[in-house]
């Protein structure tokens, strides 16, 4: 990392200003080579004003504002500068290409963020949640990327890593040293296991369950044909995305847009209607719309209220194994339909609405929410990625496989299993060699200039 990167960090356009940052040891040699003034010193933590040259033409082509953190003081922890200039599509990309000229380059995706990693100002639990800190849609989602961007969920993990790191120590000892140290205590080794064990479940449970503030919360809505399921899901995501015509059989591929509900995203789809066809292009619909409620949270179960339950709907009821919730659509039609006939009907919420008039769709929201509530009900903000959560179950994968075997086999083999379980947590955190495509896969996500 000797070389000097640079890039613009706020987004290309009009604007009221637009900042270029600068990161590297010849920092300061490289920016002053474009300053107009070089009576003004670099201070750590000021700023000063100044003009932007072209060295070549001595020509001052900007105003800028200049703000200097210095090593190991800095989000890199190296040298760098953030230059200020006026906003716009063509002042920031001059300066820019000086910086070029000058000796800089044009930094890589996320390459800021990675120095700061590699120079240890922050984990790889920290760059994530700096990564959910930028692309956050909402208040909660913010909320929970700053827990984790303050080290709330390091601070967890650090109790876990320190009791296996004493017994990665206990055992090794008496592998290496025997005939020296008394005889290990094994219910002590089996109690610590459960201990670390236990804990592990209770952080997958509580961050897989808060993982969806950001992975969201994936919603069907289906039921058989022509009774209003694209009609329904123009109505609740605010748009005509979905082709309506009183033909059955008009949705034939999955359709799905994403929205907030309380600050939790809702991956909603529409499906081809539920029936046994013929037509080729059609079945493939049905079948992709069988895949996807499998795989849902919940189903919003649409009825027609203006005609009587047919035995379609009752056996779509029957065969449907997921939470629901049941919406009786075309109440503006008139009110014709029972569901007391339908198989424990009374176990699941039930709206009544008009896709036509909008009638009921407001009382539908809310009872999505309360829906979404019992998916994700958070009990702290601790949220854990895909990543995170695929280590954290080969960590106790190993650990369980230690406490299974640890009065059968010797005690290197137990000694083996909780120095793989010490790797993977290490591996959440970023320590320890790091195979360059895991890296760039995490850092890739960045933009430009971050």
């Amino acid at each position: 990392m000797k070389d000097t990167i640079c890039a613009i960090s706020t987004p290309p356009g009009i604007g009221g200003i637009a900042v270029l940052r600068v990161s590297g040891q010849e920092a300061k040699a490289i920016v002053s080579r474009i300053l107009k003034s070089h009576k003004k010193t670099f201070e750590h933590g000021k700023f000063f004003h100044t003009y932007i040259r072209d060295p070549g033409t001595d020509e001052v082509v900007e105003e800028a504002i200049i703000s200097y953190f210095q090593s190991p003081n800095s989000f890199t922890g190296e040298d760098v500068i953030e230059i200020s200039v006026h906003g716009g599509l063509y002042s920031p990309q001059v300066v820019l290409d000086l910086l070029i000229k000058n000796g800089a380059r044009l930094a890589e995706p996320g390459e800021f963020t990675k120095r700061a990693f590699l120079n240890g100002k922050m984990d790889l639990l920290q760059v994530q949640a700096l990564l959910d800190l930028i692309k956050a849609h909402s208040e909660l989602q913010i909320k929970f990327a700053i827990s984790k961007l303050r080290g709330d969920l390091s601070k967890k993990l650090s109790q876990a890593r320190d009791l296996l790191f004493e017994l990665i120590k206990e055992t090794e000892a008496r592998v290496e040293f025997e005939e020296d140290i008394p005889p290990i205590e094994l219910p002590e080794i089996e109690r610590a296991l459960k201990e670390i064990i236990s804990n592990l479940d209770k952080l997958l449970e509580e961050g897989e369950r808060n993982a969806l503030v950001f992975e969201g919360v994936q919603v069907v809505i289906a039921g058989k044909p022509n009774v209003g399921k694209s009609s329904l899901f123009n109505q609740l995501v605010r748009m005509e995305r979905a082709i309506v015509t009183p033909v059955p059989g008009t949705t034939r591929d999955l359709i799905h847009e994403e929205f907030f509900l309380d600050g939790i995203p809702v991956r909603l789809y529409d499906t081809a209607g539920l029936r046994k066809v013929s037509e080729p292009v059609e079945s493939i619909g049905v079948r992709k719309a069988e895949e996807i409620i499998n795989n849902a949270h919940f189903v919003l179960f649409l009825i027609d209220s203006s005609s009587p339950l047919t035995d379609e709907d009752i056996t779509l009821w029957k065969n449907l194994k997921k939470d629901r919730i049941t919406v009786i659509n075309k109440i503006d039609l008139g009110e014709k339909v029972n569901i007391d006939t339908l198989e424990n009907s009374d176990k699941y919420p039930t709206v009544k609405v008009s896709c036509l008039t909008g009638q009921g769709i407001h009382s539908l929201e809310e009872t999505m929410k309360e829906y979404v509530k019992k998916y994700l009900v958070p009990a702290s903000e601790i949220s854990l990625s895909k990543r995170e959560r695929h280590l954290l179950r080969a960590m106790k994968n190993e650990l369980s496989e230690a406490l299974e075997n640890l009065n059968t086999v010797p005690l290197d083999i137990i000694s083996f299993y909780l120095q793989n379980a010490f790797n993977y947590i290490n591996e959440i955190y970023g320590w320890g060699d790091m195979p360059d495509r895991v890296l760039n896969s995490i850092f890739n996500e960045f933009c430009v200039g971050k």
